[in-house]
């Protein structure tokens, strides 16, 4: 079997951690890179064998930078603090890798949210995180969503990775108004500027394609929610991207 080596990077991952590094017990190696923990994540880690380590934060595409350079082998999987393998992932995963027909892989996503999994109809996200590390990069300009970069042979699975991080709708919404700061950051350093059409219509777009184009319909109340959440997302990188954009101007 080929050897894999799994990095997460964690910080207060403890309602979840032991959880993941239990599921890829099966890989060659798993290492967990922790930002400063306050809660029990690194013991929680270390107990399920996990090699851990202390880095300072620096941004998620450098920190997770970081923790491949670390990986002794060639194909790497990586995970997040609150995602789960389930068994026949972690077998589809083995044959793909074993197989030598790709070179990266991405996994599909099953967000349990609000206390349960999205309707079967509901868009799944599909993310490369398996991959020959010699073939990719992280971003270096990209403050959030730092999905790798790289080219090669590609294969989406068919099974999906259990993603937790979605369960608390405050903790959901809380994480998307963050994260539409730092992307309205990105945005203005990549040069782009205002616009107070985008901004007047982004939220209503965005609902009907969430909504209705991706399928959370199906999924009912929560499907809504969920979608009202990533609509008030895409117009807070806009209304971020207008105050930043203006206190520029007034310095």
């Amino acid at each position: 079997m080929t050897n894999v080596s799994v990095f997460i990077v964690t910080l207060n991952e403890a309602d979840t951690i032991g959880a993941t590094v239990k599921s890829v017990a099966g890989f060659d190696e798993v290492i967990v890179v922790d930002s400063g923990s306050t809660d029990d994540t690194v013991a929680i880690a270390r107990r399920e064998g996990a090699r851990v380590l202390h880095h300072d934060w620096e941004g998620f595409s450098q920190q997770k930078a970081f923790a491949m350079s670390l990986c002794r082998n060639e194909w790497c999987l990586n995970l997040d603090g609150d995602e789960v393998v389930p068994p026949l992932l972690l077998q589809e995963l083995k044959v793909l890798i074993a197989s030598n027909q790709w070179d990266l892989i991405r996994l599909r996503i099953e967000d349990i949210f609000m206390g349960a999994p999205m309707h079967p109809r509901s868009r799944k996200r599909a993310i490369t995180r398996a991959f020959k590390k010699s073939l990719v990069r992280y971003p270096s300009d990209r403050r959030v969503h730092e999905n790798i970069q790289g080219e090669g042979r590609q294969v989406t699975t068919q099974h999906t990775l259990t993603h937790w991080g979605y369960n608390d709708l405050g903790v959901y919404a809380t994480k998307h108004v963050h994260y539409a700061k730092l992307r309205a950051q990105d945005k203005f350093l990549a040069g782009k500027r205002f616009s107070g059409m985008k901004l007047l219509f982004i939220f209503p777009v965005t609902l009907i394609k969430v909504y209705v184009l991706r399928g959370l319909i199906f999924s009912g109340w929560r499907g809504l929610v969920q979608a009202t959440v990533e609509s008030f997302y895409a117009f807070m990188k806009e209304a971020y991207l207008w105050m930043i954009e203006r206190d520029s101007d007034r310095s």
